[in-house]
């Protein structure tokens, strides 16, 4: 009986998994029908201020791709997009930074890179995993030091990488939970399944944990000049 009875309880909390699973399924068509509308906006956009105006013949566009959207082939600078949310793979060619990102008291939502001068700079962003949802990003950091990357600032760019008007799309990013970002509607009550997943694939993060930026930056601050002090009094430079 007691043997019936656990399998009983498997089941339900399988049920309740492919359920969680089909929600996400849900937000992540819901989010690429978004991004579709938004791409014909501009679109339209465009032709209209070219019906007006005289645009750069060789302006480069910073419209994404969506995985299932079309776009014009005209559209030269687009963005490789890649969907990475919990147990799917990436392709060989992209280094998988999902579990080395998560940090206590935030959810990794996506990181993107971009080829500058100095060679290819990648920057993460996350949400904080409980109270007010909070966005924070990286400084860009080049990959040796990059999973070691910590929130610097406040940041809304999750979605395309783009932090300012007129700054260059990034050459790649990667969505971890894309039902978690600014744009979904449901972002806030969805945190507390894509955790309920992260943990059941093994993830020790303190997602109870309160993260604020600003306390984050002053704890480490405090810690620094108590080092320095430290150094000082035993003569170490």
């Amino acid at each position: 009986m007691k043997k019936a009875l656990n399998m009983s309880e498997k089941s339900t909390g399988f049920s309740d998994q492919i359920k969680n699973l089909q929600n996400l399924s849900d937000e992540v068509s819901r989010l690429e029908n978004r991004i579709e509308n938004m791409i014909g906006t501009l679109d339209t956009f465009d032709h209209d201020l070219g019906s007006g105006f005289n645009k750069p013949a060789d302006k480069p566009s910073n419209i994404i791709p969506f995985p299932g959207t079309s776009i014009s082939a005209s559209r030269n600078s687009a963005t490789e997009l890649h969907l990475a949310s919990p147990g799917m793979s990436l392709p060989k060619e992209i280094s998988d930074y999902r579990s080395s990102l998560q940090r206590n008291g935030l959810i990794l939502l996506a990181w993107d890179k971009r080829v500058t001068e100095t060679g290819e700079r990648f920057t993460a962003y996350w949400v904080t995993s409980t109270d007010i949802p909070r966005f924070y990003a990286s400084k860009p950091l080049p990959s040796g030091g990059f999973p070691s990357a910590q929130p610097d600032h406040k940041s809304y760019a999750a979605e395309d990488g783009i932090e300012f008007y007129g700054q260059e799309a990034p050459a790649c990013i990667v969505h971890v939970a894309p039902e978690l970002m600014m744009s979904s509607p449901r972002h806030r009550e969805l945190r507390p399944v894509h955790i309920k997943i992260l943990q059941d694939q093994g993830s020790t993060v303190d997602f109870n944990y309160k993260y604020l930026l600003t306390k984050e930056k002053k704890r480490v601050l405090v810690s620094r000049k108590s080092k320095g002090r430290s150094c000082d009094r035993t003569g170490v430079s």
